[in-house]
């Protein structure tokens, strides 16, 4: 990762415009560049725990891959309400963050790169992180779809999904076995994802920090899955149900995916 003159670094590629500029300034990338820290980045799955939806269905999940690119860590971030919006969110859109997190700070570290994972598999390493020393406050990843040059055979369902969930929902004494293959559109972003991290002193030895997703939200109070009717979905009886594209299901899932609520970071 190159960061100019102590600088953060913008949306990908713009450095190549204007490294030019400030070589000709005779600004140097590395003499002047924040000293560097490095993090493992883990997943940490202890936000996928059985839920109770406010249609009154416990659901434990016992599948949850998904598919990654490119986490970011950022500083000096501002609250945002929902409807704000930057001239990068004209194009590509974005969940922002609601009140209590910070979003649209400076990319201060990041760990680059794609990641397909499942939120299951508590310590699995994602990667090495680089850090610029600073006080950071929130982070942000983009959504992808998964390939096989990701490690994963041509016939692995997730192929050209964004996600693949699947679980088990209970109401009363009826259960409901569901699944879904979830698509987010290429390169959306999820971001303010609350971070409380001060490296503003430099080395930090042996920092691991824990991507998060979070079936509760601890801030609102609402679920992953808010809103979805297993018994009504279950038009055949047999208790299997299926999230289909363009339905309200699918579409209430894919939203509440969107949404940073659902995301944490955890330091280890």
């Amino acid at each position: 990762m190159k960061i100019p003159c102590s600088t953060p670094r913008p949306i990908r590629g713009v450095w190549s415009l204007l490294w030019p500029l400030c070589w000709l300034a005779g600004c140097s990338f590395d003499s002047e560049v924040a000293e560097r820290v490095s993090a493992r980045i883990v997943v940490d799955s202890s936000g996928v725990a059985p839920i109770e939806t406010d249609l009154g269905y416990r659901v434990e999940l016992t599948r949850c891959r998904v598919a990654v690119d490119t986490l970011e860590f950022t500083t000096n971030g501002e609250m945002h309400a929902t409807w704000l919006r930057s001239p990068w969110d004209l194009l590509v859109p974005t969940a922002f963050a609601h009140p209590g997190h910070d979003a649209g700070g400076e990319v201060v570290g990041e760990l680059e790169g794609r990641h397909l994972f499942d939120w299951r598999d508590d310590g699995e390493l994602l990667g090495e992180a680089i850090l610029l020393a600073a006080r950071y406050d929130g982070a942000n990843f983009s959504f992808t779809r998964a390939r096989v040059e990701d490690g994963i055979a041509a016939d692995d369902p997730i192929l050209g999904h964004t996600f693949e969930i699947a679980g088990i929902a209970t109401l009363d004494d009826e259960r409901y076995e569901f699944s879904i293959l979830l698509d987010q559109d290429e390169g959306r972003r999820v971001v303010g994802l609350p971070v409380d991290l001060d490296l503003s002193d430099g080395a930090n030895e042996d920092l691991e920090l824990g991507l998060q997703l979070l079936a509760h939200d601890p801030f609102e109070d609402d679920t992953l899955l808010d809103g979805i009717d297993f018994a009504v979905l279950d038009d055949d009886g047999d208790h299997v149900v299926v999230l289909e594209p363009d339905t309200d299901a699918y579409n209430l899932l894919r939203r509440s995916t969107q949404t940073h609520d659902f995301y944490g970071v955890t330091i280890h």
